[in-house]
């Protein structure tokens, strides 16, 4: 059944730059202060959504083998943006990016797909803050923006339901700051996988519907579907 929603982009930038704008005072309720969120970071998350639709259009999930490289690309855009240039500079780094998202030996790609296949029938809000958490827990599937491309994506998951995508926002970010920070620093051993991580997955998908918001949803139009 093909995709019924797209991101809407707008709202997504307005309200990105709205926490921008208010982060000193988020950073100060927070368990773990954050780096400053930088007018890059916002230009790159802003692609990374732009982006996510493009997949979602071509009807693509990407924990399936087709969707992998998008999964990487997404991490690229979110410390790389999408200028060439800045490509060319950062090279060395995809390559090495790449090399850990396959054949990283405690935690790859192929770890994370295996896991999201026996959670087929999870709800949506469980299977995002499933595969967020497990990214984000140590050791992590990419060397950097491990929290941004999370976040992107939760939200091509949980829009191929059909529901909201995931967007940082002044009234979310310290429940969503604070469990991203407790993951990243819980180990995939025998104590976080079967007792630590299901706890803050449990919460977090919790998180994850209360926060829902539906604005940023926008109906997919037939031009879209037509441009396949």
């Amino acid at each position: 059944m093909a995709n019924k929603f797209l991101i809407d982009i707008k709202r997504v930038e307005s309200t990105l730059l709205a926490v921008q704008r208010d982060f000193e005072n988020i950073n100060s309720v927070l368990e773990m202060r954050r780096e400053y969120m930088r007018d890059e970071i916002v230009t790159n998350m802003v692609a990374g959504y732009e982006y996510v639709n493009t997949i979602l259009i071509k009807e693509i999930n990407l924990l399936e083998r087709n969707g992998l490289h998008h999964l990487l690309e997404l991490n690229n855009i979110v410390l790389c943006g999408t200028g060439l240039k800045r490509r060319k500079d950062y090279i060395q780094h995809v390559r090495a990016t790449s090399d850990r998202f396959y054949e990283q030996k405690a935690f790859s790609i192929s770890d994370l797909r295996s896991w999201a296949e026996k959670r087929k029938n999870d709800s949506p809000w469980k299977l995002a803050a499933g595969a967020y958490i497990l990214q984000v827990s140590l050791p992590q599937l990419f060397a950097e923006g491990n929290h941004r491309t999370g976040a992107l994506l939760m939200s091509s998951l949980l829009v191929r339901c059909g529901e909201p995508p995931f967007v940082l926002s002044v009234d979310n970010a310290k429940g969503y700051f604070d469990p991203s920070s407790l993951a990243k620093s819980t180990p995939k051993n025998l104590l976080g996988r079967y007792y630590k991580l299901p706890k803050i997955k449990k919460r977090f998908a919790k998180f994850l519907e209360e926060h829902a918001r539906h604005e940023f949803l926008r109906p997919r139009s037939r031009r879209s579907i037509n441009s396949e």
